[in-house]
């Protein structure tokens, strides 16, 4: 049976919601014989810390999560982009070619959700590839 998806984007924020999304992503990596793509986003606007630093500091954490979950075991790539986290992701969609992305969802509702928005939510609705979410426990 031939592979249905072939690379796998899974965004993660550097913190423990993340993993989940990145445990549902190695699953289906592993059933599929996909390349991982992990993408760090950093919103603009970070209050009094250099870019380089933020990047320096998101390169990091993600050659860390490779090593953990990834090296020899799955293809993977990496990348680091910074700005809004919707455009971000779905720029990386066609960048990568991408034909699933897996992401958590924080799973807030009400006043919380309107104000801070869902960037999953958003995902979900003007990506063109299937997107795949998980709400931690």
């Amino acid at each position: 049976m031939a592979a249905i998806f072939k690379k796998i984007l899974c965004p993660i924020e550097l913190d423990r919601i993340a993993i989940p999304a990145l445990e549902l992503a190695l699953k289906v990596a592993a059933q599929n014989d996909a390349t991982v793509v992990l993408l760090s986003v950093i919103p603009q606007g970070q209050p009094s810390t250099p870019e380089e630093d933020l990047r320096r500091v998101a390169t990091d954490s993600l050659r860390g999560v490779e090593r953990k979950w990834l090296e020899g075991k799955f293809k993977h790539e990496s990348a680091v982009r910074m700005g809004d986290p919707v455009d971000a992701i779905l720029k990386a969609e066609d960048e990568f070619g991408a034909d699933l992305v897996v992401m958590s969802t924080h799973g807030r509702t009400g006043e919380r959700r309107e104000k801070l928005g869902s960037v999953t939510e958003r995902v979900v609705r003007l990506s063109t590839t299937p997107v795949l979410t998980i709400r931690p426990e």
